[in-house]
């Protein structure tokens, strides 16, 4: 999956916090506190993430005006990480094996991506990408009204989301982050992701609305899974949108990204082979 729209939103999922097992009336780590934390800690989960390899069932559904399907796309393929940088390899395309010539080519293009984050410049460039949308994010957002309670047995902050009335956006990113509200849960111990949900309060428009505009309501959930040696993964990421560009071109869509089956592995970043390892 092209997680295009991660980086604005990750800053969210990895924010650190205490390191013992709190009581619930113990205080809550201060939001600010939280933020200063949040590169750091997402550079690290990276580099754990990237011991493993899983499947990902992706779907995308075009909605028409009443909100039924009428067009259906799938994909299978198998994510994994090379320094920290995702690569998706894929299988699979409407539940169909990819062609010979169609497989050749995908190998072609991931060997193509193994090598290119091989090289520490390219994966830097990346990386400094991303900090500057982290910021950007940190910037926009507030976390307000947090409090304590458990799930799965382990403590869990939970905090409510909103655009800061004092975060003055410049582009079409910036607004849409702004425009965000809704909720994440927290792993307090591991100062990861349990669950997250947000929604655009107020359309976003480009142009004055003109060339597009990215309706009120669009929405976002994601979900994350501990794996048996503390490593958490996304298993589910889906949403729902409508957007209007120009005058006559106005998609609704759906879709939905379910992660299974994930194992331990090494990646050979010079020839791009895989081996897999005996689950720690």
């Amino acid at each position: 999956m092209n997680h295009g729209l991660f980086p604005l939103v990750l800053v969210m999922l990895c924010v650190q916090a205490h390191a013992e097992a709190p009581k619930k009336s113990d205080p809550l780590p201060q939001p600010k506190e939280l933020k200063q934390r949040v590169l750091a800690t997402e550079r690290a989960s990276a580099k754990e993430r990237e011991r493993y390899s899983c499947y990902a069932q992706d779907q995308l559904e075009k909605l028409n005006a009443h909100g039924e399907v009428k067009d259906r796309e799938s994909k299978t393929s198998e994510s994994f990480y090379v320094n920290g940088q995702e690569i998706d390899h894929l299988l699979k395309k409407d539940g169909k094996p990819l062609s010979d010539s169609a497989e050749k080519k995908e190998q072609k293009r991931v060997a193509k991506e193994i090598k290119k984050y091989s090289d520490p410049k390219q994966v830097r460039k990346a990386e400094d990408e991303s900090e500057k949308q982290f910021e950007m994010v940190l910037r926009a957002l507030r976390y307000t009204k947090g409090h304590r309670d458990f799930r799965n047995g382990r403590s869990t902050i939970i905090y409510e989301l909103l655009g800061d009335p004092d975060f003055h956006p410049d582009n079409l990113q910036e607004r849409f982050v702004k425009a965000l509200v809704g909720r994440i849960w927290i792993d307090e111990r591991s100062g990861e992701v349990v669950e997250m949900r947000v929604r655009t309060d107020h359309d976003v428009k480009i142009a004055g609305g003109l060339f597009a505009n990215v309706h009120k309501g669009f929405e976002f959930h994601l979900m994350q899974e501990r794996q048996p040696d503390g490593v958490w993964i996304a298993n589910l990421v889906e949403g729902t949108g409508d957007v209007r560009a120009a005058l006559f071109f106005h998609p609704r869509f759906r879709f939905k990204e379910v992660t299974t089956d994930c194992r331990l592995y090494s990646v050979d970043a010079t020839s791009g082979s895989m081996k897999q390892k005996d689950a720690q």
